[in-house]
């Protein structure tokens, strides 16, 4: 039987915890690094990354340091794997933003449809409004995943000092982003015929779209 991209990762959690802290530190960096290039199929990664932590160890057991195992320069060594592994393919990314969007949509609706659920009122909802929104909102997801995504790897073999900086940087993004797109949806009049929805229609359809994303989580992570 085949191993799931989930076990290769269950795998690693467990097994890094044998590494030494100086040998944990070195293999971590150069594991963040490779799993946030994008467009590379996630279960060669996975099973690169964990051939590596197994030759790592049985490294440690000999007393070899990480260092002395791959090198003084884990980055230009990562650069190597990531080029060697295989491409995502077009279907899997696709199943991926097709997750990612419904989850993002399913709570916006959820928090959205919360009090007329609970007032049992009826919305009024704008069509033109509607589709500036959720295009706006898509446009704010790929862009701060893309941020999150840089962030993080730059941040793995950068020191304690520049880790810090990033951090505060991509959180003071995320705060324009989301209080841009708040205000957006107040201050913009409302654009395009308008239609009546009853109070559990957005509720409803967001809780609908998280089993969605449950479903197809579950079924990308059993391949």
């Amino acid at each position: 039987m085949s191993l799931t991209v989930k076990d290769f990762v269950r795998q690693n959690n467990e097994k890094r915890k044998l590494l030494t802290p100086d040998n944990e530190i070195y293999y971590e960096n150069m594991l963040v690094y490779i799993r946030t290039n994008a467009f590379r199929d996630e279960k060669a990664t996975e099973e690169v990354l964990l051939e590596m932590l197994d030759h790592l160890l049985d490294a440690q057991v000999e007393g070899k340091t990480a260092e002395e195992v791959f090198g003084k320069s884990p980055k230009e060594l990562a650069e190597e794997i990531i080029t060697s592994l295989p491409k995502e393919s077009f279907k899997s990314l696709a199943e991926f933003m097709i997750e990612t969007v419904l989850n993002l949509f399913g709570w916006f609706l959820v928090v959205w449809g919360i009090l007329p659920l609970i007032n049992k009122e009826e919305q009024t909802i704008h069509l033109g409004s509607l589709s500036l929104s959720a295009l706006l909102l898509v446009a704010s997801l790929v862009v701060l995943l893309y941020l999150i995504f840089a962030v993080i790897r730059n941040r793995a073999f950068s020191d304690q000092r520049k880790k810090k900086r990033m951090t505060w940087g991509l959180g003071f993004l995320v705060w324009i982003l989301f209080v841009a797109g708040f205000s957006l949806n107040f201050l913009l009049d409302p654009i395009g015929p308008s239609i009546e929805i009853s109070f559990y229609t957005a509720f409803g359809l967001g809780c609908f779209f998280l089993l969605a994303t449950y479903v197809l989580k579950k079924s990308r992570e059993s391949r």
